[in-house]
């Protein structure tokens, strides 16, 4: 009986990993990756093209190639292709770099280093994750057009900028034999993390929300403005 309810709770854990594999998030990512293979693989005919048509103009114009430059520009050619298409992606970003970055991009950095600690973490914090990386990229439009200076601007950096990574970093340096372990009565380093993951999640939404709520505002009156300045208070237009 132990045995099998041992070999169900495997099941549900293997199932939990395909699930989160199977993702929108990393669906997207895997798109994403796709897409910047297919980038390279544009530039990369692009410049076989490009070292084909120098060396045509040097062998019209300039001089022969002869079978050595002719050898010597498929080299060039093949050089190029496998150097541009074996081109690594740029590295994802660290949370010092995080730090530092402006404001209307902090979404779109945010996204990408939460991406890249996806695999680490346990199913239902890489469900959080998948959500808060939804909430960022939906956001990403009302970041741009924060002044730093407001007193949500500072929330929003600190909570995505510091807070955030410092919950994920320090779940990490827990040694992962020890992660679903309670301490001193308390809960597992897994429970501590997802509880964080669900309050980061629930404080975008909220923040969101709010700032959704002040554009409202601003609209209501800008059209109520209009209304009084155009057609009056009786509804005519003048």
């Amino acid at each position: 009986m132990v045995n099998s309810r041992a070999t169900m709770n495997r099941a549900e854990e293997i199932l939990e990993r395909v699930r989160a594999r199977t993702s929108p998030r990393q669906i997207k990512a895997h798109r994403r990756r796709v897409a910047g293979f297919f980038r390279r693989l544009k530039y990369a005919v692009f410049s076989v093209l490009a070292v084909a048509f120098v060396g045509g103009m040097i062998g019209s114009f300039v001089t022969p190639l002869g079978i050595w430059g002719f050898f010597l520009m498929l080299v060039t050619m093949a050089v190029a292709f496998f150097a541009i298409l074996g081109w690594p992606s740029g590295p994802d970003p660290t949370p010092q770099q995080i730090a530092r970055t402006e404001l209307p991009l902090l979404p779109h950095q945010t996204e990408r280093w939460l991406e890249a600690q996806r695999s680490a973490l346990p199913a239902p914090a890489q469900h959080l994750a998948d959500q808060i990386g939804i909430k960022l990229e939906a956001m990403t439009p009302q970041f741009a057009r924060l002044d730093p200076r407001e007193p949500v601007a500072n929330e929003l950096r600190k909570l995505v900028a510091e807070e955030l990574p410092e919950l994920v970093e320090g779940y990490k340096r827990v040694p992962e034999a020890m992660r679903r372990e309670a301490r001193n009565g308390g809960g597992s380093p897994d429970k501590h993390l997802i509880e964080g993951l669900r309050v980061v999640d629930e404080e975008l939404l909220r923040m969101s929300e709010q700032l959704a709520s002040s554009d409202l505002d601003k609209l209501a009156t800008q059209g109520r403005y209009l209304e009084l300045k155009y057609r009056g208070e009786d509804g005519e237009t003048r």
